[in-house]
This record gives C-alpha cells, sequence and structure tokens, in this order.
C-alpha cells in the first residue's frame, strides 16, 4: 500500500513540475512576443529628427561714444585760464566761489574774451549763467565768429525781460558801427527770470546758427558774412538803467556736429 502511494506521489510530482514548466516557457514566449510588438510599434512612429545647427550668440560690449574733446572749458574753479579780471570805475570783473562775475554801471557795453588764441569756425558753446541785476533794457549774452575788436560779429542777447535777440554787427564804410537785427527781442517761456540759472547754447556750422536756451531750440538763423572768429561774454548796460550783473558757472566750446537741431 505505501509503496503504491510513493508511486502516485511521484507521478503527481513531475506532472506537477512538468506544468510548471510548461507554464514558465508559455509565459516567456507570451513576454518576448509582446516585447517584439512594441518595439516595432516603436519603430514606425519615431522620427527622424534633423539636430539644429545652434549659433553661439556672441555679447557684444557696449559701444562707447567717441565724444570730441573740448576747444575750451572752464568751470572757474581757479584763475589759471588767464581771465581778464580787475575793476574800474563802472566795471568789474572778478573770479571768486567758482564763479565769474561780471559787473557794469558804465552804461556801455562790457565784454570778456574767451582767453584763448583758438579762432573758432564751426563750433557748439554753451554757457550757464544768472543775471543776477538788470532792468528790462540791460542784456547778457554772446558774441560768436568775432573779429579781434568785436567790430563784426554775430551778438545774442538775454535781456532783463525775459526776451532774446540775435544780431549781427559791423561798420560801415565810414566806420560807424551798425547793428542788424537777425532776430527780433522775442519771449519764451522756456527762459527762466532775473536770479535764476540759464543754459545757453549758441550752435554754428556754415551759415546756419542754431540758439538753444535751456536745451530747447529756440530760434536758427542763415547768414554768410561771417565765418571764423574769437567768443566773448558780454553785460550790456543800458542808458537808463543803474547797473548790471551776472555771474557765470562754467563756459565750454566744442567742435560743431555733422548735423545741427532744427527749430520747431
Amino acid at each position: 500500500m505505501l509503496s503504491k502511494n510513493k508511486r502516485k506521489s511521484v507521478i503527481v510530482g513531475l506532472i506537477t513540475a512538468f506544468l510548471c514548466l510548461l507554464l514558465l516557457v508559455a509565459s516567456g514566449t507570451i513576454f518576448f512576443f509582446i516585447q517584439q510588438q512594441a518595439g516595432k510599434a516603436t519603430g514606425s512612429n519615431r522620427q527622424t529628427v534633423t539636430p539644429t545647427a545652434t549659433m553661439t550668440k556672441i555679447a557684444r560690449s557696449p559701444t562707447i561714444p567717441l565724444v570730441n574733446r573740448p576747444l575750451f572749458f572752464d568751470n572757474f574753479a581757479d584763475k589759471s585760464k588767464g581771465w581778464s579780471l580787475g575793476s574800474a570805475p563802472g566795471y568789474k570783473r572778478m573770479i571768486d566761489n567758482s564763479t565769474l562775475r561780471l559787473a557794469n554801471s558804465s552804461h556801455k557795453i562790457l565784454t570778456e574774451s574767451l582767453p584763448t588764441e583758438t579762432i573758432f569756425t564751426d563750433f557748439i558753446v554753451t554757457v550757464a549763467f544768472t543775471i543776477v541785476k538788470a532792468d528790462k533794457d540791460d542784456s547778457v549774452g554772446l558774441y560768436v565768429r568775432g573779429d579781434s575788436n568785436l567790430d563784426h560779429d554775430y551778438r545774442i542777447d538775454i535781456y532783463g525781460n525775459n526776451t532774446y535777440a540775435i544780431s549781427k554787427e559791423l561798420l560801415n564804410a565810414n566806420k560807424t558801427p551798425l547793428v542788424n537785427t537777425l532776430v527780433n527781442p522775442s519771449s519764451t517761456s522756456v527762459l527762466h527770470p532775473v536770479g535764476q540759472q540759464n543754459i545757453l547754447t549758441v550752435m554754428m556750422k556754415g551759415p546756419l546758427l542754431v540758439l538753444l536756451i535751456n536745451t530747447r531750440v529756440t530760434s536758427s538763423v542763415t547768414d554768410t558774412d561771417y565765418t571764423a572768429g574769437q567768443i566773448a561774454l558780454f553785460v550790456q548796460n543800458s542808458p537808463t538803467s543803474s547797473g548790471v550783473e551776472a555771474s557765470f558757472k562754467s563756459i565750454v566750446v566744442y567742435p560743431a556736429p555733422k548735423q545741427l537741431p532744427t527749430a520747431n
């Protein structure tokens, strides 16, 4: 009886082992088939991607504009530039506290030429100044392209009544001084009153003169008579005024740009 039971157990074990082996082989076959189909599907759906050439961007250094050196500059920190200074009855020229001061009670014009031998042709001159004291007919301003005696020049006046004018000075055949008005006395909202600083800029290139007041283009004129000359500051005391005084904080002259701005 025991012998029969043992044989039966052996047969059952062999059958069980065979079934396990068969299941293992079937599982492997199924797994291989699934992997093969997945591989085919992946291969059929794959797109060929052409690599895009990537260009490396090179950061460009910021371009630093070339700035012309000034033809003349002074902020009146000292007296080293050689301005014509001193006092006389009715006149005063002095530098103190980083300021050039011009005062005039002679009922004439007090001029102060730039202390340089340079003859200015095409240029930009900018001056920062304050009219300290003036009546409506007194003026402060610039001569440009002037001859050695300032008999022939262009002249820009800033008056005590908040107006400006541009004129041309000359001598007639009898050597009598004449003044030709290029821009009549005109008002502008950009001009600051007596006691406040103004920035006056005159640009000259060829026959064109452009006037800016406090960085705003105010007027422009064309005249072919004077092509080069000196630059000078001035204060004018009118016949009925007790005196005019102005303080200048800085003056700078640069070469003219290729193109001048135009008035609106």
